[in-house]
């Protein structure tokens, strides 16, 4: 079987997939813009293709691939979702529906679906495209602090709390200056989203949908940094879904399927959560980043990247039972910062993994974005306090 990933961004990512692939005895070709590096080293590889962009213009992708053919075709982050649906029908395997799976892609689109489907989420207080059209609005009517966001962009780029129009006006200045993605060359809209701020803790649920069923979901608890930015700075691994919201996630992850035109595949979606509610902040049609999928296969045994391909190839898959008993321990990963203390390891802290490169910081990336990882570590603990204390903790 001829597997291809689209624009791959890490390296471990593309390390992984390389890895079962060869296990499984399939073929993996890469497709990436002609400056990436991601595939340096990786072996396995049975094809590298390079192009100029990131592109879901049919033309160019068919111009890139030429004569060859592939069983599967799957994104390798989250600007390629739609591109891979694109190429992917073109050549006649399996896709999803294309208009709807754009939903996926564009925030603003995706909350009007959400309130279509009445899928709880924060409230949208105004959608903006220029400084002109912030400066006209009724901010007095706006309540504050608010969540800026651009409405195409990934990686929590730009993503802030404002607590004055100030600094509302500076977040825009921010994402209508940022034209072109610096990793796929992808180009973004010059259009943001100004929505409610909501407290709560944030969580991502990792699901398998198999013929528009969810067949396993996966809880991972986030933790973000400081504000006003909202990066992700750690997760943990082998939290159970509070009872009383069990049926509401499930119901809501098989509505956003059905939403995404997605019979089959593997969704990541977004919320924070409280003992009494749940707003979804967005959902993804796609594998999770962020070192997430190494993270649930440490902590539960599941390889979420051959169940999306397998998925996608209609080929018979496994679910592997997930235990979230209490006697079991907790996993989690931190990433180091240059802003960031050195976390303590205590006697209930054991370290897996950790690896430590600051050959990649970007002078200048906002404190706390992917662009300022100085490394990680993967740990576990029976203890799930002291645990969080030791990813949450900056």
């Amino acid at each position: 079987m001829n597997v291809l990933l689209m624009h791959p961004i890490a390296d471990w990512s593309v390390q992984r997939i390389a890895q079962l692939c060869k296990v499984n005895g399939w073929q993996l070709t890469i497709m990436t813009i002609r400056s990436s590096g991601v595939g340096d080293g990786i072996s396995g590889l049975h094809e590298w293709l390079r192009v100029d962009k990131l592109s879901e213009a049919l033309a160019d992708m068919r111009e890139a691939i030429g004569d060859r053919r592939f069983d599967v075709v799957i994104p390798g982050n989250e600007f390629a979702v739609v591109a891979a649906e694109v190429l992917a029908k073109w050549l006649g395997i399996y896709h999803n529906d294309i208009d709807k799976i754009k939903l996926a892609r564009n925030k603003a689109a995706m909350r009007q679906a959400f309130e279509a489907a009445n899928i709880p989420q924060p409230k949208v207080r105004a959608q903006v495209a220029s400084m002109e059209a912030c400066r006209a609005l009724d901010w007095a009517a706006i309540a504050m602090p608010v969540i800026v966001k651009p409405v195409d962009m990934a990686s929590s780029l730009f993503v802030r709390k404002c607590d004055t129009v100030e600094e509302v006006e500076h977040t825009l200045a921010q994402i209508f200056a940022f034209e072109r993605s610096m990793i796929t060359n992808y180009d973004f809209q010059r259009q943001a989203l100004i929505e409610e701020f909501v407290e709560g803790p944030e969580f991502s649920l990792e699901c398998v949908i198999d013929q528009g069923v969810l067949r396993q979901q996966l809880l991972t608890k986030k933790f973000v940094s400081p504000f006003p930015g909202c990066f992700e700075i750690g997760h943990i691994s082998g939290v159970a879904v509070p009872p009383r919201h069990v049926e509401a996630l499930s119901v809501l992850s098989e509505k956003i399927a059905a939403m995404w035109g997605m019979p089959n595949g593997i969704m990541h979606i977004e919320f924070k959560m409280t003992d009494e509610h749940l707003w979804v902040i967005e959902a993804a049609a796609r594998v999770p980043g962020c070192r997430i999928p190494e993270l649930v296969q440490i902590r539960h045994g599941v390889q979420i990247e051959e169940t999306f391909i397998r998925l996608r190839a209609g080929l018979p898959w496994t679910p592997v039972e997930a235990s979230t008993d209490a006697h079991e321990e907790w996993v989690g990963i931190r990433f180091s910062f240059p802003e960031r203390a050195q976390a303590v390891v205590t006697s209930n802290i054991q370290v897996l993994q950790e690896h430590y490169d600051d050959d990649h910081v970007m002078d200048g990336a906002d404190a706390f974005s992917v662009d300022r990882r100085t490394g990680f570590v993967f740990a576990r603990s029976q203890s799930f306090e002291e645990l969080c204390r030791f990813i949450g903790e900056v």
